[in-house]
């Protein structure tokens, strides 16, 4: 089975991508591909609890259905956590469906991929 590394890079919000994002991933486990996700740069924010938009849908809801997918665990950037002065207990997913991946532990995952996408 190939493996497809999806990398959300955005903030939810501020374009499609992000939203996009989320959903080629949940997309893709149905044609047969095992599927990661990466949160990373900006794309942290996607996490971040009690998140509340008005007239969009909520990255968080749809960020907390990825096990249900098998898409597990939730991969997280600790440089990127660190880089926006966030930690684990801001984010609005489980902490047992959450690993946080040093820049070596990214470089590492990503090598594995037989595919990777970046939104």
């Amino acid at each position: 089975m190939a493996t497809i590394t999806v990398i959300l890079t955005q903030p939810p919000y501020s374009t499609k991508a992000a939203a996009e994002g989320l959903e080629f991933a949940l997309a893709s486990t149905n044609y047969g591909l095992e599927c990661q996700v990466v949160f990373s740069g900006a794309g942290v924010f996607q996490l971040l609890a009690n998140q509340q938009p008005e007239g969009l849908k909520n990255q968080l809801k749809q960020a907390k259905v990825l096990p249900f997918y098998d898409i597990e665990p939730v991969y997280v950037c600790q440089a990127s956590l660190t880089a926006h002065a966030l930690t684990i207990d801001d984010l609005g997913i489980e902490s047992e469906d959450i690993q946080l991946l040093s820049p070596i532990e990214l470089h590492e995952l990503l090598s594995q991929a037989d595919h990777t996408v970046t939104f």
